[in-house]
């Protein structure tokens, strides 16, 4: 089965290594308060889970086996029409135990950067997406929440430096960055490294080949204005040797006149080599203005 980019960050984060009950109890906030649902039965008060991609769901059973909660107190339904749907029932009394709040953010997720790495990280999984960056440089997540999305860009912008956006969408709320670098510091930060140095090397080569059409094309527009230069000054010298003869210049400036026309490619800087001892190219532009100078005096008009 082939998955997106998105879809593989996501796998690569349900299969990251859980090192401590608080980053357990932190990812699972997160999830909570992304799909978290409170459910009253006739039998008990139950928090429902709901997740589209099945190593989440895997996830949500492995980080409550970390906190030690027992599986068979939980209840997990496929949904067969959605056949990616999975659904977690989890009786309340155990979420007031772990002290994980349905609707509230635990304050303690601000206390250390992975307790907010793996809060971020549930709700990535959860409801966020990231766009293969072959294509383009989108990532995104999504809540109907918008004062969660706006804490999530504070703290971002003031521990990372990622600056996100947060607009409507549709009945909900999007946080996204579209900038490369922060996407990648992003992935990093959720613990994706593997598609963090996937996408690294995407930007770094378009990066490269981009820097590479520029100064090409850059070359291609000072070869195109030296070409048209130099056929603007062989075009008034022969006119002027043609009209006048050499007589009317100096010795210097006949000097350049003779090499100007047997080097017809070269560029002033490479002309100014040719003299003895060598002159800049600003010293070679200047007596190419003398000798138009003193067409333009012959003619009695100015040189186009």
């Amino acid at each position: 089965m082939l998955y997106t980019f998105s879809e593989d960050v996501k796998g690569e984060l349900c299969h990251l290594k859980i090192n401590s009950a608080e980053e357990a109890r932190s990812e699972l906030s997160g999830f909570l308060k992304s799909k978290g649902v409170l459910i009253k039965t006739h039998v008990d008060l139950f928090v429902k889970l709901e997740v589209g991609f099945i190593p989440a769901a895997r996830r949500i059973m492995n980080l409550m086996n970390q906190v030690e909660v027992d599986k068979k107190k939980l209840t997990l339904i496929k949904n067969k029409l959605k056949k990616k749907r999975v659904q977690i029932f989890i009786p309340f009394s155990i979420m007031e135990k772990l002290e994980i709040d349905v609707l509230e953010i635990p304050s303690y997720i601000f206390e250390d950067l992975s307790y907010f790495s793996a809060f971020l990280r549930g709700l990535f999984i959860a409801s966020g997406s990231v766009t293969d960056p072959v294509k383009s440089y989108h990532f995104e997540i999504i809540s109907h929440n918008e004062s969660l999305l706006n804490i999530i860009k504070n703290f971002l912008v003031k521990n990372l430096g990622v600056e996100g956006k947060i607009s409507k969408f549709n009945n909900n709320f999007r946080y996204y960055v579209k900038k490369s670098r922060e996407i990648v510091e992003l992935l990093n930060f959720l613990g994706a490294q593997r598609n963090a140095d996937k996408m690294e090397k995407i930007v770094n080569s378009r990066e490269i080949k981009s820097d590479f059409n520029r100064s090409l094309n850059f070359l291609s527009a000072n070869a195109k204005r030296v070409g048209e230069s130099n056929a603007k000054q062989i075009k008034i010298i022969r006119n002027l040797i043609e009209k006048y003869g050499y007589e009317v210049l100096s010795e210097e400036l006949k000097k350049l006149a003779i090499l100007r026309l047997e080097n017809e490619d070269l560029s002033l800087s490479d002309l100014g080599k040719l003299f003895e001892p060598p002159l800049s190219k600003s010293m070679v532009y200047n007596r190419v203005r003398k000798i138009f100078k003193i067409y333009e005096n012959l003619e009695g008009k100015k040189v186009e």
